[in-house]
C-alpha cells in the first residue's frame, strides 16, 4: 500500500494544469468559445455576443463584453485569443505582444469546415472530448437529413433584404444541400453572393424560398427593393417560405444544422 500513498501524495503535490483562459475577437468565435469552453476559461467575449444574431447569445449574457482592442484585451491577460476577423489583419502581431496566442477560424463553406474550426477552437481550450461529442451530434442530424423523405429536389431560392442571393461555395448552399433541396443559383453557374435579379425569379420561379435576415433588427432599414416589385410580391405571396433567424445564419457553425433542418421540414410540408 506504501506505493499507493506515495502516488496519491505524488498527485497532490503536481496539480493538473490549468486550462487556458480565452477572449473571442467578434461574434462568430463567441460562439465556438462559449459552446466549447468551461465558464471559468471565458474571460470575455465581443460587443456582439449577446445581440440577436448571437446564437449563443444567453450564455453571453455574464460575461465582460469587450472591443477588439489590445488596451480593452491585454488587461485581461488571456493565454488564447480567438477570433475570425476580428482585430483586422494585424491581430496576430498585435495581441501576441503581451504572450496570448492568437488562434484565427477559418471561414466555412461546409460542414467540414465546421467540423475544422470545432477542432481547432477544441483543442486551444483543451477540451478535446467536448469538441469531438459537437462533432458527433452535428453529424448524426446530418446523416438523419440524408434520409429518402428528406431528399425533396425542391428548388429553392434564398433571398435576403439586401437583394443578393447565394451561390456555390457558401454555407447558405451547404445548408440547402443538406436539407435536400435545389439551390438554384448554385444551378445557374452562380457563386458566392450575386445580386439576384428580378427578371430571373420570374423567368425560372422557385417551389420554396428560403430568406434570410428579414428578421434582423439591423436590417430592417435595408430590406431589398426589388423584392417590392408587384410582380415579386405575388409570386413570394404564393410561394411556400421558410424565414431563418439571424442567429442561425450569421455565422457557420454546429447550429447551421438548424437552418438545414427548418429547410427540410418546409420542403416536405409546401
Amino acid at each position: 500500500m506504501r506505493w499507493l500513498a506515495f502516488l496519491i501524495a505524488s498527485t497532490a503535490a503536481f496539480p493538473a494544469a490549468a486550462q487556458p483562459r480565452a477572449v473571442s475577437l467578434d461574434y462568430c468565435a463567441d460562439q465556438y468559445l462559449l459552446k466549447l469552453a468551461d465558464p471559468a476559461q471565458i474571460a470575455a467575449v465581443s460587443r456582439g455576443a449577446d445581440k440577436d444574431y448571437s446564437y449563443m447569445r444567453e450564455t453571453a449574457a455574464p460575461y465582460k463584453k469587450i472591443r477588439p482592442s489590445f488596451e480593452e484585451v491585454a488587461p485581461l491577460e488571456p493565454e488564447i485569443i480567438l477570433r475570425q476577423w476580428g482585430g483586422g489583419v494585424t491581430a496576430e502581431r498585435n495581441f501576441s505582444r503581451f504572450g496570448a496566442t492568437v488562434v484565427s477560424l477559418g471561414y466555412p463553406e461546409n460542414f467540414e469546415g465546421v467540423k475544422e474550426n470545432i477542432r481547432i477552437v477544441a483543442d486551444a481550450l483543451d477540451q478535446h472530448e467536448r469538441g469531438e461529442a459537437l462533432i458527433a451530434e452535428m453529424q448524426r442530424r446530418l446523416t438523419a437529413l440524408e434520409s429518402p423523405e428528406t431528399q425533396t429536389d425542391t428548388k429553392a431560392l434564398y433571398v435576403t433584404p439586401g437583394g443578393v442571393t447565394a451561390g456555390a461555395h457558401t454555407m447558405i448552399d451547404a445548408v440547402m444541400n443538406a436539407a435536400g433541396v435545389v439551390n438554384l443559383a448554385a444551378q445557374a453557374g452562380q457563386s458566392y453572393w450575386p445580386a439576384l435579379p428580378a427578371e430571373a425569379v420570374l423567368l425560372n420561379p422557385p417551389e420554396l424560398i428560403v430568406t434570410g435576415f428579414f428578421n434582423a433588427a439591423d436590417e430592417r432599414i435595408n430590406y431589398w427593393s426589388a423584392a417590392r416589385h408587384p410582380a415579386l410580391g405575388r409570386l413570394f405571396q404564393k410561394t411556400p417560405t421558410v424565414s431563418l433567424g439571424p442567429d442561425i445564419i450569421s455565422c457557420a457553425a454546429w447550429f447551421s444544422v438548424d437552418a438545414a433542418e427548418a429547410i427540410a421540414t418546409r420542403a416536405a410540408n409546401p
